[in-house]
């Protein structure tokens, strides 16, 4: 691949990132940064996927390391005990829900509660949040 490939699979990275939110996929489109710069130093093809398999490794455990020391499992811990508004009822306790001005998927933290208007996060998982809706 070339300079201008690995930027824009960088570039895309990252912007799936605001999509999601889980900071992996931000780490990994920084990392397409080594190789592109390994594309331009005119290194091999071999050492420019070396470069990215690396920093991929190195970004990715940066991520978990500062998730470990923050405590969460959330992006943003000030997050829990927000208020969503619910969209609407999917299926089997998953809504789509209003919350910042973005809708997200939601599922219920147990599946007897009640379907509601409104619920509280209890916890962020995977760009999901899982809500109270008592």
């Amino acid at each position: 691949m070339d300079f201008i490939s690995w930027s824009v699979f960088g570039i895309l990275f990252i912007l799936a990132e605001s999509a999601i939110g889980t900071s992996y996929l931000m780490a990994i489109g920084l990392a397409f940064a080594y190789p592109a710069i390994a594309d331009y130093a005119g290194l091999s093809g071999g050492l420019q996927y070396a470069a990215f398999i690396l920093g991929s490794v190195v970004h990715t455990l940066f991520v978990m390391l500062l998730r470990k020391r923050s405590g969460g499992t959330s992006d943003a811990p000030t997050d829990v005990g927000q208020r969503v508004e619910v969209i609407e009822w999917i299926d089997n306790g998953t809504a789509r829900v209003r919350y910042l001005d973005k809708e997200w998927l939601a599922d219920k933290a147990a599946s007897e509660m009640p379907d509601a208007e409104h619920g509280i996060i209890k916890s962020v998982q995977y760009g999901r949040l899982v809500i109270t809706t008592e």
